[in-house]
């Protein structure tokens, strides 16, 4: 009987709460919008003027390296650590028999050298441009007569 009075008694008590519940007042309906809106897409997106331009070989060398260009050791390893290398990895390049050479040009064409290691009439072989990179240097003056230049095949 006691068990009976307390449920009793505990509903009298609950009963008011649940009669008069709490209002929930809004103050905008704008406040009710999704959080993340979509961007505005323009109607037309117009690309910017770029001007693109192929790879193209720069040297043909018959027999390779032979007497053109040597290897680098310091250069080389400074490729392999990424502080002289080419700005556009085979942008220019050389064909040899055997391989395809990226190039790059003392002049700053083509070419990363943020120590200044290069050398006025120098021209710059890269054989690979990761921790393998290989350096050859030559000289821009025997290496004219193996000149494609533009619009060679």
């Amino acid at each position: 009987m006691k068990g009976l009075a307390v449920v009793a008694l505990v509903i009298l008590v609950a009963s008011p709460a649940a009669a008069d519940p709490v209002r929930v007042d809004r103050t905008d309906p704008s406040h009710l919008r999704a959080l993340m809106q979509p961007p505005v897409i323009p109607r037309e997106v117009l690309p910017p003027r770029t001007r693109f331009i192929r790879s193209q070989a720069v040297y043909s060398l018959p027999k390779g390296f032979d007497g053109l260009a040597k290897f680098d050791p310091a250069l080389s390893h400074l490729c392999q650590r990424g502080a002289f290398v080419q700005e556009s990895d085979g942008f220019y390049w050389a064909r040899t028999p055997d391989k395809r050479y990226g190039v790059a040009f003392s002049g700053g064409a083509n070419l990363i050298d943020p120590q200044g290691k290069r050398r006025p009439g120098q021209v710059y072989f890269f054989d690979g441009q990761d921790s393998r990179c290989r350096v050859y240097v030559g000289e821009q003056a025997r290496l004219m007569p193996n000149y494609i230049g533009q619009g060679s095949p």
